[in-house]
């Protein structure tokens, strides 16, 4: 399976405008310093316009790209009910509790939008998030609609290096979940994208191969001219994977569920 770029094929999506929304972590609540955010984005992405739009009070509005998104500075930690459920369940960073404990307040970045313009809209918000970050008190971002945690270092890099070789960083947007009683390794997120959850069943643990396999699926459904699907059959790590299609309530929709072939 080969990883295909931003100009690839994409699930079709309903018409209903949909929320992407991050919560950028602060070690500390000192104002925004809005020129040097500029100076930052346009030294990483010289070619994509950057705009500000409005202004309101700890809120500011602009338009990257073809994107319109909004920046909100919150004097306040970022609520328990969010950060306690994703640090305790972020596979890559066991620490994550601990060094999120220390925040202070938060940046939240949100913007709208429909159809396939939402993986646009998820790169255009990436370049502004990666921006924010080396130019504030940064410890993490938190994208909401996984929601999926990395750091702050991690987030700049995974962005660079994917958008500036056409591949979706999705890494930063949908999480991987490790579900020790029913043995399966699964996505969460797909769902902003229009498109299904993916599920690896019968597996013994959370290893970092699977775990990148996942991704390089989930990067095939949003990306490739012949996403995987029901009925299929898939070369994984271990061996052939078959595919069913399978419900999730805890998920709230559909799941590629993907078994071992005997």
């Amino acid at each position: 399976m080969t990883a295909a770029g931003q100009s690839g094929g994409q699930p079709q999506s309903q018409a209903a405008p949909k929320k992407l929304e991050a919560v950028i972590y602060l070690s500390s609540d000192r104002p925004l310093h809005l020129p040097d955010f500029f100076a930052e984005f346009h030294r990483n992405w010289p070619q994509v316009s950057l705009e500000k739009t409005g202004k309101e009070l700890h809120r500011a509005f602009f338009r990257t790209g073809r994107s319109e998104f909004a920046l909100e500075l919150h004097h306040a930690p970022v609520p328990h009910g969010i950060t306690d459920a994703v640090a305790e369940s972020t596979l890559h960073w066991p620490g994550a509790a601990a060094a999120l404990s220390r925040h202070v307040a938060y940046i939240e970045v949100s913007g709208t939008a429909t159809g396939k313009a939402v993986l646009t809209l998820g790169c255009d918000l990436t370049r502004a998030i990666a921006s924010l970050l080396p130019v504030t008190d940064s410890l993490a971002v938190c994208w909401l609609r996984g929601p999926a945690l990395n750091r702050a270092k991690t987030f700049v890099s995974t962005a660079n290096e994917r958008l500036s070789t056409g591949l979706y960083p999705l890494t930063l947007w949908v999480a991987a979940r490790w579900d020790a009683d029913a043995h399966t390794l699964s996505t969460h997120g797909m769902g902003q994208f229009d498109a299904p959850e993916i599920l690896l069943a019968q597996q013994p643990d959370s290893a970092p191969l699977m775990v990148d396999y996942l991704f390089q699926l989930a990067l095939s459904l949003l990306s490739s001219q012949h996403p995987i699907a029901e009925g299929d059959t898939v070369n994984g790590p271990h061996g052939r994977l078959k595919i069913s299609r399978g419900q999730s309530v805890q998920m709230g929709r559909n799941v590629l569920i993907l078994d071992p072939t005997r």
